[in-house]
Parts: structure tokens; C-alpha cells; sequence
């Protein structure tokens, strides 16, 4: 029975783990980017096949079962060297150098050699007493073929670990192949020499062995455990920037979207406007020149004037319908409008005015002092607040009496707040999010268009302010108007600028194609100013040739050439009539009529226009 000693306990703890390292290498090399495990696996197999032969040198066999197992643990040695010559290769990242190719041929005959008997070891056997080790090792005879095969492996094994020196300095798990590969061989030369009897040290590379492939190993797994750690924090930041990224892309993707409506809805609206708004400006100016036919004989009994008041409020229905279709299809671009320092309390009150002549049912607390100030356009102002109170009367129409709808206005450093609540039932929670698209409603078919909320918020944006909603619950809803902040002290004169009585010395021309609005307009102008007209741009230009005039009016689009085609013409005769020429519109239709719309701000009228606004533009232009 063989007693089990040092020698065996070594070399069954170096198959041992051997056999473990290489299974633990070879799965880990199956992971991306660690490839070079495998030629690790394949050394610490070949050190367990190693250790496990060298087992013979311990136990009580028979010579010809001793010689066998001299064979193969010698083939197993040699092979051991050309594992650590292709994995410090691999490791390193370079391929095999002619040298080492070399070495690899020769071992390989090498092994061939060791496996052949009576070459390379060979009777007699010899017993080899270490008593402070506690062990007796059992060895054949190494021929002198034999010493010089074991020699030359050595040299290749270390010339191949100082071959990559290079590496020293990329850290230790680059230097511990290096080391292990030069203590192996070293392990090597002790070992020779003692099977040789020169010292009397016991056999060691099954120990060394342990700690080399042990050691490697273990740093092996330290490395890739902390790339796994970095793969999976890589993971999460990439999940979340995918997601983020995602969320980017739909938004996005929603804003393109939300354009590609708008764009659509603008052409349908330009065209529409453009149609609807001139017969709404005769119907409206007919209007007024009715009444003030009607006046001037003291004729204007009350139910008339309710007639002609009533009759006004349609056809500015229908002209605010179509400016909100207009509106709507535009871009919503930041400081495409005017902007003065107004304050903001006598704009809301003229808005609850304007809603409660349409909503008589509204009541409004008002908290908003006389020295709030904010910088935009004090009319888109208004029409937003117009169309936010009367949503809040709708929505307070079915509420217990006594709701009420509240405005409270603050100053929050460069900004300015104003908030409308109502206390109405909320908005549901299914079109929330698309609370300001257009053509999305709270209110039952027939009483509402769903364009107010989004060309409220395209005023407020072209202001560089805002428009959302602040919350929504069963007991309410605040929406928030913001504007940028101003002083008192930044105000210019709100005040309009006090207008001549009665007729004026200064000419106007005339410029529209439609007979009927061009009348009418003539009509109501003419007690103010003197006034001629044209039909066409060439009419118009032969005028210029023999009169001159102070302003011109001019409509945008007309079939033989409109406002572009005037004013590129009159600039080359009277530079100074071009500047002071306004355009009259029901909408621009093509980008090129937009781009002059935008490009003549300050200057631009939309049908239908009103007579004291349209009398006001003219004396200011002229400086009056």
C-alpha cells in the first residue's frame, strides 16, 4: 500500500488545481475579449497532465511501469515549456517570432523523442533518499539527449519571458506570466539537478506549479470579474442613454410631427384665409360705414345699434377663426413680434371685458397691481387671457354657484407670472399631454374649435414668454401665462398718439384688386385723408409717375403682382414711398409672401382691418 507523503500530497494538489484553472479558463474565455485564456487553459492542462505523471516518482511501481511514466511526465515537461512559449506569445499580443517557431518544432520532435523508449531516459533506476523532506523519489536515467532536450526547454521557456520585457511596465498581469513562466524553468533546473543527485533538494515544480498557475489564475479571474463589473456599469449607462436617448428621438420625433401638422394646417389656412378674409373685411367695413351713415342722421335707435354691434361680433368671429387657423399653421418662433413694456393690469382688464361680453356668467377676482410690468405685445397678451377665461367660464358652467375664476400676477425675478384657475372639474387625464395641440378640446361638438390653447401658446412663445398648465385636479385648474420682466421705469408711451381731428393734408394710395374692399376702405379713409386707388401694381406706378403721395396700401397677393413686385419697383423710383408703404393681407400663401410679412413687421395690416388702427399706422408712419 503506497503511504502517502509530501511528494504525493504536492503532485496531486498540482493536477488538482491544474485540472480547476483550466476549466475555469477556458469558460472565461468564451466571453468577449478574452480569448487569451485559452492558451492559459491549455497550460494549466498540460501542468495537471505534468503533475499527474510525475506521480511515478512517488509511488511503488514496477521499473517497466517506472519507465513508461518517466516517458510521458518528460513529453508531459516539454510540452509544458511550448504551453508557456505560446501563451506568453499570446498574452503579449505579438504572434510567434521565428525563433519561437523554431523552439516549437524542436519540442515538438522533442516529445516525439520522450515518448520513444531508451532515448532519452533508460535504466537503471535509481532511488533518491530526501529525509527532511520525508520523501524517496524513484527515477530512471536521463541520457545525455535527455539532459540537453530538458536544457534547451528551459532556455526557450525564459527566453520567451524576457522576450516580452516590453510589458514589464503595463502592470502585474502582464509580469506574473513573466515571472511564472521564469520560476517554472528555474523550478526546472533544481529539479534536474537533483533527480541528478548534484544537490539534495526534493522536487519542487509540482509546488511551484500550484502557486504559478494558481496565482495566474486567480489574477486572471480578478480581471475579468472587474470587466465584468465595468461591462455591466457600461451597460447601465448605456441603458440609460439609450433610453434617454429614445426619449430624445420620440420627442423629436413628436416635435417634426407636431410641425409637419402645423406646416399642413398653415397652406390649408393660407388659402382659406385668403379667400374668407377679404369678403369679411367688405362685410365688416360696410358694417361700419352703415352705422356711421346711420349716426350722422340720428337714426341709430338702440335695437339698431345692437344690430350692427351684433352683426360686427360675427364677422370678427369669423376673422378670428381664420387669424387662429393662421396662427396656428405658423412656426413657433421666439421674437418674431414687437416687444414694449406695458403693464399688465390694465391689459386684464380689458381681457375680462372682452370675456364677459361673450360670457356673461363669468365672475373674476383680480390680484394683479398697477406696477406689475412685463415686455411683450400687449394685445397677443389680451387674446390669450380672452381665450383662457373663457375656457374657464366653460369649464366653471356646471360647478356649484358661487365659482369663480381667479387672476393673480408676481414678479419671480426676470420673469413675470400670471396664473388663471378656475374652479371646474379639471382636464382629463386622456388628452393632457395633448392639451395644446391643435384641434384638441374639452368642450362638447359645436362649442369650441380646439385652436385657442395652441395659438395661445405660439403668442406667448413668439414673446420669448410661455403657456402651460401648472396642475389640474378634480377641484381645478391653474394655467400659467409667463413673460419676461420689466420696470416702470423701461415703459414707453402707451398711450396712442392723439390723432388729428378731421381731414388731413397727407395722400394715400389705394392698391387692392377687389373692387368691393377697395371702395368701402376708400370710403372710410376718405374723411381722414385724401385718398386715391388703383387696381393693378402698373396702375398704380403710372400714378406715381405724375403725383406723389405720403403712404401706400397695398394688398400682399394679387393675380398680376402684389406687394413684393410694388415695392421692388417703387424703391427704384422713391425709396422713401417704399419704406412707408403698408401691406394689407387675408394671409399670406406662399413662403415668399410669408418672408415679406415677417420682413415688413410693424407695417403689416390683416384683413379685416379696423379704421382707427389701420388711421393710427399711417400718422405714425409719417411721423405725425
Amino acid at each position: 500500500m503506497t503511504e502517502i507523503n509530501s511528494g504525493l500530497v504536492l503532485g496531486l494538489a498540482g493536477a488538482l488545481s491544474g485540472v480547476l484553472m483550466a476549466a475555469l479558463a477556458f469558460a472565461m474565455s468564451r466571453a468577449p475579449g478574452w480569448r487569451e485564456l485559452r492558451s492559459f487553459a491549455l497550460v494549466a492542462s498540460v501542468a495537471a497532465a505534468y503533475c499527474l505523471f510525475a506521480l511515478v516518482h512517488v509511488l511503488h511501481l514496477s521499473e517497466r511501469a517506472l519507465l513508461l511514466g518517466e516517458r510521458l511526465t518528460m513529453a508531459a515537461s516539454f510540452g509544458y515549456g511550448l504551453a508557456w512559449i505560446r501563451h506568453l506569445a499570446i498574452s503579449a499580443g505579438r504572434p510567434l517570432g521565428r525563433v519561437a517557431r523554431g523552439a516549437m518544432v524542436v519540442g515538438a520532435v522533442m516529445i516525439v523523442l520522450a515518448l520513444i523508449p531508451g532515448v532519452l531516459v533508460v535504466p537503471p533506476i535509481r532511488t533518491i533518499p530526501v529525509e527532511w523532506f520525508g520523501v524517496t523519489y524513484t527515477m530512471a536515467t536521463g541520457t545525455t539527449l535527455g539532459v540537453l532536450c530538458v536544457a534547451f526547454i528551459v532556455i526557450a521557456t525564459i527566453a520567451a519571458a524576457f522576450g516580452g520585457g516590453r510589458r514589464w511596465r503595463h502592470g502585474w498581469h502582464a509580469r506574473l506570466p513573466m515571472i511564472g513562466a521564469t520560476a517554472l524553468a528555474l523550478t526546472g533546473v533544481i529539479d534536474t539537478l537533483g533527480s541528478m543527485q548534484i544537490i539534495h533538494m526534493p522536487q519542487l515544480i509540482e509546488a511551484v506549479t500550484v502557486a504559478v498557475v494558481g496565482v495566474i489564475g486567480v489574477s486572471y479571474a480578478r480581471r475579468f470579474v472587474a470587466d465584468a463589473r465595468r461591462l455591466e456599469a457600461l451597460s447601465t449607462k448605456l441603458e440609460h442613454e439609450v433610453a434617454s436617448r429614445t426619449n430624445e428621438l420620440v420627442t423629436a420625433q413628436a416635435v417634426v410631427a407636431q410641425h409637419e401638422k402645423l406646416a399642413g394646417l398653415g397652406r390649408i389656412a393660407a388659402g382659406v384665409a385668403h379667400e374668407i378674409n377679404n369678403p369679411t373685411a367688405v362685410i365688416q367695413l360696410n358694417l361700419d360705414r352703415m352705422r356711421t351713415l346711420v349716426s350722422e342722421r340720428d337714426a341709430l335707435t338702440p335695437e339698431l345699434a345692437a344690430r350692427f354691434d351684433r352683426s360686427r361680433a360675427a364677422t370678427q368671429q369669423i376673422a378670428d377663426i381664420v387669424r387662429q387657423l393662421l396662427e396656428t399653421g405658423r412656426p413657433l418662433l421666439a421674437d418674431t413680434t414687437s416687444s414694449t413694456v406695458f403693464s399688465l393690469g390694465p391689459v386684464v382688464e380689458k381681457a375680462i371685458v372682452a370675456a364677459s361680453a361673450t360670457e356673461p356668467d363669468l365672475h373674476v377676482t383680480v390680484s394683479v397691481t398697477e406696477s406689475l410690468y412685463a415686455r411683450g405685445e400687449p394685445r397677443f397678451v389680451e387674446q390669450v387671457l380672452i381665450n383662457l377665461l373663457v375656457n374657464a367660464a366653460h369649464a366653471t358652467k356646471d360647478v356649484p354657484p358661487g365659482a369663480r375664476v381667479r387672476i393673480e400676477g408676481a414678479r419671480l425675478g426676470e420673469r413675470v407670472r400670471l396664473s388663471v384657475t378656475d374652479s371646474g372639474p379639471g382636464i382629463p387625464a386622456t388628452i393632457r399631454d395633448r392639451l395644446f395641440e391643435p384641434f384638441t378640446t374639452t368642450k362638447p361638438v359645436g362649442q369650441g374649435t380646439g385652436l385657442g390653447l395652441a395659438v395661445s401658446r405660439g403668442l406667448m412663445t413668439r414673446q420669448g414668454g410661455a403657456l402651460y398648465v401648472a396642475r389640474s385636479t378634480n377641484e381645478g385648474t391653474e394655467m400659467v401665462l409667463e413673460l419676461p420682466a420689466a420696470d416702470a421705469t423701461d415703459e414707453a408711451t402707451t398711450l396712442a398718439p392723439e390723432l388729428p381731428a378731421g381731414k388731413t393734408a397727407l395722400r394715400v394710395l389705394v392698391i387692392d384688386d377687389n373692387d368691393d374692399l377697395r371702395e368701402v376702405l376708400i370710403l372710410q379713409l376718405d374723411r381722414f385723408f385724401h385718398v386715391d386707388e388703383a387696381a393693378t401694381v402698373e396702375a398704380a406706378l403710372a400714378m406715381l409717375a405724375n403725383d406723389s403721395y405720403d403712404v401706400v396700401l397695398c394688398d400682399l397677393m394679387m393675380p398680376s403682382g402684389g406687394a413684393e413686385t410694388f415695392l421692388s419697383r417703387c424703391a427704384a423710383i422713391d425709396p422713401r414711398l417704399a419704406d412707408r408703404t403698408i401691406l394689407l393681407t387675408g394671409g399670406p400663401t406662399t413662403d415668399e409672401a410669408s418672408a415679406l410679412v415677417e420682413a415688413r413687421h410693424g407695417k403689416v395690416l390683416f384683413k379685416p382691418v379696423e379704421v382707427a388702427e389701420l388711421r393710427a399706422m399711417i400718422e405714425r408712419i409719417v411721423g405725425h
